[in-house]
Protein backbone atom coordinates (compact mmCIF):
# COMPACT_ATOMS: atom_id res chain seq x y z
CA UNK A 1 0.00 0.00 0.00
CA UNK A 2 1.23 3.52 -0.78
CA UNK A 3 2.24 5.65 2.17
CA UNK A 4 0.11 8.79 1.89
CA UNK A 5 2.13 10.63 4.53
CA UNK A 6 5.49 10.35 2.71
CA UNK A 7 6.58 13.65 1.19
CA UNK A 8 7.56 13.66 -2.48
CA UNK A 9 10.83 15.24 -3.55
CA UNK A 10 10.21 18.06 -6.08
CA UNK A 11 13.76 19.43 -6.10
CA UNK A 12 14.48 18.50 -9.71
CA UNK A 13 11.22 20.09 -10.88
CA UNK A 14 12.06 23.32 -9.07
CA UNK A 15 15.58 23.35 -10.56
CA UNK A 16 14.23 22.77 -14.09
CA UNK A 17 11.70 25.58 -13.70
CA UNK A 18 14.38 27.96 -12.34
CA UNK A 19 16.77 27.16 -15.20
CA UNK A 20 13.96 27.64 -17.73
CA UNK A 21 13.01 31.01 -16.28
CA UNK A 22 16.65 32.14 -16.24
CA UNK A 23 17.13 31.02 -19.87
CA UNK A 24 13.94 32.81 -20.91
CA UNK A 25 15.02 36.04 -19.23
CA UNK A 26 18.48 35.80 -20.80
CA UNK A 27 17.14 35.17 -24.30
CA UNK A 28 14.57 37.91 -23.89
CA UNK A 29 17.28 40.38 -22.93
CA UNK A 30 19.50 39.19 -25.77
CA UNK A 31 16.91 39.61 -28.51
CA UNK A 32 14.58 42.33 -27.20
CA UNK A 33 16.89 45.07 -25.96
CA UNK A 34 19.22 47.30 -27.96
CA UNK A 35 22.19 46.36 -25.81
CA UNK A 36 21.36 42.67 -26.18
CA UNK A 37 21.09 42.91 -29.96
CA UNK A 38 24.49 44.65 -30.09
CA UNK A 39 25.94 41.89 -27.90
CA UNK A 40 24.37 39.25 -30.15
CA UNK A 41 25.99 40.87 -33.20
CA UNK A 42 29.34 40.90 -31.40
CA UNK A 43 28.99 37.19 -30.59
CA UNK A 44 28.14 36.43 -34.23
CA UNK A 45 31.19 38.36 -35.50
CA UNK A 46 33.51 36.56 -33.08
CA UNK A 47 32.02 33.20 -33.96
CA UNK A 48 32.47 33.81 -37.70
CA UNK A 49 36.05 34.96 -37.14
CA UNK A 50 36.82 31.87 -35.06
CA UNK A 51 35.32 29.53 -37.65
CA UNK A 52 37.27 31.29 -40.40
CA UNK A 53 40.56 31.03 -38.48
CA UNK A 54 39.96 27.37 -37.65
CA UNK A 55 39.11 26.51 -41.25
CA UNK A 56 42.15 28.42 -42.55
CA UNK A 57 44.39 26.59 -40.09
CA UNK A 58 42.94 23.25 -41.11
CA UNK A 59 43.43 24.04 -44.81
CA UNK A 60 47.01 25.13 -44.08
CA UNK A 61 47.78 21.86 -42.29
CA UNK A 62 46.17 19.53 -44.82
CA UNK A 63 47.24 21.24 -48.08
CA UNK A 64 50.09 23.29 -49.48
CA UNK A 65 47.98 26.48 -49.42
CA UNK A 66 49.41 29.04 -46.97
CA UNK A 67 47.23 30.17 -44.09
CA UNK A 68 46.96 33.78 -45.34
CA UNK A 69 45.54 32.65 -48.69
CA UNK A 70 43.22 30.17 -47.00
CA UNK A 71 42.06 32.94 -44.63
CA UNK A 72 41.09 35.12 -47.60
CA UNK A 73 39.11 32.23 -49.08
CA UNK A 74 37.36 31.34 -45.82
CA UNK A 75 36.51 35.00 -45.17
CA UNK A 76 34.92 35.16 -48.62
CA UNK A 77 32.98 31.94 -47.96
CA UNK A 78 31.77 33.16 -44.55
CA UNK A 79 30.56 36.64 -45.41
CA UNK A 80 28.04 38.72 -43.48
Amino acid sequence: MKNTFKKEDHTSLIVVIAVGVAAGIGLGWLFLTDKGVAYCDQIARRLKEGVSNTAAGFIDQKTVIPKKAAKVATDAAIKD
